[in-house]
């Protein structure tokens, strides 16, 4: 029994045949079963370094050094023949790889904990870029949340979405699709960049570029560059169009940019990008062109630009801004 499938056994991602080979063979003898306990007790010694990555290093290595003593002090004699024996040396490669795992594991995103877990990822007034395990770039918008894993003996990466918006740039990896679920919805690409927003019963993907497939209730659609497709998570209903815009880019750009689009539609992204209340007051100015950008800052200095390009009025009532 070699020591991937050993591994692999003790993260709980062999499938039911390797599992049933692991334990038969440690049921078949002794020698196997105490090889085995040896094994499990190295690596989650290791695995609890890389766990506890995110207090002080120095205290967690002190731990491990304690750990192991009280494990090899308790028996001198036993450990003494056991010094000397081919498990011993085993156990000391086996240790020396995962010590070597723990100090690489702390120059990766998480300290490398998506290898053994689920790890969440969460925004809150601001949008935020994250890297993940894989080399994978997230933005996410403000108030998103969303998990991710990247086992090392699963087939797929895999990231679970409630709610919010993201920005995903993903790192191709042919072998491990990227496997998004939202809800009913299910997004896989192996290597491409898009947008998703979650809110409500909608999901909406936008693929910038890359292909992306996007599934709900066994129906499947195939997106590419330039595409967007709105899903009724109630209905599984499917509608794919272009993007009237490039507005719902703010967060990942941190720039507005109006491209001949009615006032309306930029006025309705800063209520969303600044959590206000803005209101055109007059029929007539809703669908008005208007072509700038702004950056994705002073929501004060972005009106006064709205107002010099336009020649309007802007005044505030209360908590309500107002637009004439």
């Amino acid at each position: 029994m070699n020591e991937e499938q050993l591994i692999k056994y003790l993260l709980q991602e062999s499938d039911v045949e390797e599992s049933k080979a692991v334990q038969e063979w440690i049921e078949s003898d002794p020698v196997n079963k105490k090889q085995f306990e040896e094994v499990k007790w190295v690596w989650n010694s290791g695995k609890l370094l890389l766990e506890k990555s995110d207090v002080d290093e120095n205290e967690a290595w002190g731990k491990f050094i304690k750990l192991r003593d009280k494990k090899t002090g308790s028996t001198p004699k036993q450990n003494q023949r056991f010094l000397h024996s081919n498990l011993f040396r085993y156990a000391a490669a086996i240790t020396l790889l995962l010590v070597s795992a723990w100090v690489y594991s702390i120059f990766l995103p998480q300290s490398g904990r998506a290898y053994f877990s689920t790890i969440e990822l969460q925004s809150e007034n601001l949008p935020v870029e994250i890297p993940l395990l894989d080399g994978t770039r997230v933005t996410l918008n403000k108030n998103t949340s969303l998990h991710y894993s990247q086992k090392l003996f699963a087939k797929e990466r895999k990231v679970s979405m409630k709610g919010g918006e993201a920005f995903f740039d993903v790192k191709r990896n042919e072998q491990k699709p990227f496997v998004i679920q939202a809800e009913k919805v299910q997004i896989t690409v192996l290597g491409t960049s898009f947008h998703v927003k979650n809110t409500g019963n909608t999901t909406e993907v936008i693929v910038i570029t890359g292909s992306v497939q996007v599934e709900i209730n066994g129906n499947k659609e195939l997106l590419i560059p330039e595409e967007k497709l709105s899903v009724n998570q109630q209905t599984g209903d499917m509608e794919k169009s272009s993007p009237e815009n490039s507005l719902y880019n703010y967060y990942v750009s941190k720039k507005f940019q109006a491209d001949r689009i009615p006032l309306q539609d930029l006025v309705a992204i800063l209520n969303e990008a600044y959590d206000t209340d803005i209101v055109i007051t007059k029929e007539e100015l809703k669908n008005l062109p208007i072509t700038t950008t702004l950056e994705y800052g002073s929501l004060s200095k972005n009106l006064d630009v709205i107002r010099e390009t336009l020649n309007l009025k802007i005044s505030q009532r209360d908590q309500t801004i107002l637009i004439e």
